[in-house]
């Protein structure tokens, strides 16, 4: 088993600082070793107190190895790295265990396809059902899909449903938000590394598109890509080559590639942040994802999926009539996603109800209030504002300011794009 060692533990501290933010879910934890005890717990928020404590009991009672593990009781397996872990500033002697379920980026979608596009989206809106019929028709082809929606509309669930309806459904569906990762830990994650190639390389890496092999790739956010990268990913599809970063030979790629985006790609090529010819490579099929308050006739059955779903008792709530007008009147800046968290906020505040009320629903729902905001080109300078204040509310009110651009928001808020992502995930916005 190899050792980590660190000469302060200012380093140690730094080292697990880095660790929190480059992986997206995982749990942390590091025992010594004279004592047993464990002295540092990190989990993100897919980690409660007792799954923890499950883990912790699991590695006393038991000597654990790196590799997949699970836990009883649960469906979820996870992927363990477990090191030997020296600080000498501190004469510490342990081991550092972390934990990652195995769906952190490969994404096993639902099984949708026995079901029908109708019952999978939840919808019967006119607007939906053409978009139902271009994807039954995509689906069997091989061609480059660009989907475009605003935040929140369901635009990986358009991917995976692609996927399903094809004939790579057998295959891995691999799923990247290239807004997430700063630009050489996309490069890496997009086409892998050889062993050496950057400091910290200590071992090979397999790239998604290596991954997805005879699956289906979907680069979400694809707008965010820096364009030295663009010209890499145009090459994967003009040649159906690429190279891992720091290799010499190229592997041929076998991938069905989706991506998605928020913004109108042809203005990003107007503005020069986005390749032309790659464009015109990605969007062979356009595929266009309609906002919630386009169809809102859609609401009542997205919204009886979702109290199911996440119903606490046997029974799930209903909404009153009240309620559901409420809802019905409201524009959904957020679109699904905001709808979502909508109705868990309701579920907590109904505390068991077989009826959520008009007075469960959040105040910005009830009393209509939306920001009434231009279009992006004519918005006000942002504002800067305090990010290390930064909460839930104040993220969720700058995001309906700028009408969820995602530029201006990291520019208002001070912060990069990958950190209004990880904002985002923390508060499930």
């Amino acid at each position: 088993m190899l050792t980590l060692n660190f000469a302060l533990q200012t380093q140690l501290e730094l080292f697990l600082e880095q660790l929190q933010s480059f992986i997206d879910e995982n749990l942390i934890l590091i025992q010594k070793q004279q004592s047993q005890n464990f002295i540092y717990e990190y989990g993100t928020s897919e980690f409660n107190k007792k799954t923890i404590t499950a883990f912790k009991q699991l590695i006393q009672n038991t000597e654990l190895q790196t590799g997949l593990i699970h836990l009883p009781e649960t469906s979820t397996q996870y992927l363990l790295t477990r090191k030997k872990l020296n600080v000498l500033d501190q004469q510490f002697v342990g081991e550092i265990f972390l934990f990652q379920p195995v769906s952190l980026n490969t994404v096993k979608p639902k099984p949708i396809s026995s079901l029908s596009l109708q019952e999978t989206f939840h919808s019967q809106s006119s607007s939906m059902q053409h978009m139902f019929s271009i994807i039954e028709r995509v689906a069997i082809t091989e061609f480059p899909v660009l989907v475009r929606g605003e935040s929140g509309s369901g635009k990986e669930l358009v991917a995976q449903a692609i996927h399903q309806y094809s004939e790579r459904k057998k295959h891995p569906f691999i799923a990247i938000n290239c807004a997430a990762l700063n630009a050489s830990l996309l490069e890496s994650e997009l086409f892998g590394h050889v062993k050496g190639a950057f400091t910290g390389a200590i071992r090979e890496h397999k790239g998604v598109f290596e991954r997805a092999a005879g699956g289906t790739l979907f680069l979400d956010e694809i707008a965010e890509i820096p364009l030295e990268l663009q010209a890499k990913l145009l090459r994967v599809l003009e040649t159906g080559e690429f190279t891992p970063l720091g290799g010499e030979k190229s592997l041929k790629s076998n991938v069905r590639i989706i991506a998605a985006t928020h913004r109108a790609l042809r203005e990003e090529v107007k503005s020069g942040r986005f390749r032309q010819d790659l464009l015109y490579r990605l969007r062979v099929i356009p595929i266009f994802v309609p906002p919630l308050r386009e169809r809102k006739e859609d609401i009542p059955l997205i919204a009886e999926f979702l109290l199911n779903e996440h119903r606490t008792s046997a029974q799930a709530p209903i909404l009153s009539e009240d309620a559901l007008q409420t809802l019905m009147a409201y524009d959904w800046p957020g679109n699904v996603r905001e709808l979502k968290n909508t109705l868990l906020y309701a579920l907590a505040m109904a505390n068991g109800r077989s009826e959520i009320g008009i007075s469960d629903l959040p105040d910005e729902i009830i009393h209509g209030l939306q920001d009434s905001v231009s279009e992006p080109e004519t918005y006000e300078q942002p504002i800067r504002i305090n990010s290390a204040k930064l909460d839930a509310y104040t993220l969720q009110q700058t995001l309906k300011k700028y009408q969820y651009d995602l530029g201006l928001t990291a520019q208002a808020l001070g912060i990069s794009r990958t950190s209004l992502w990880r904002y985002r995930k923390k508060f499930g916005i």
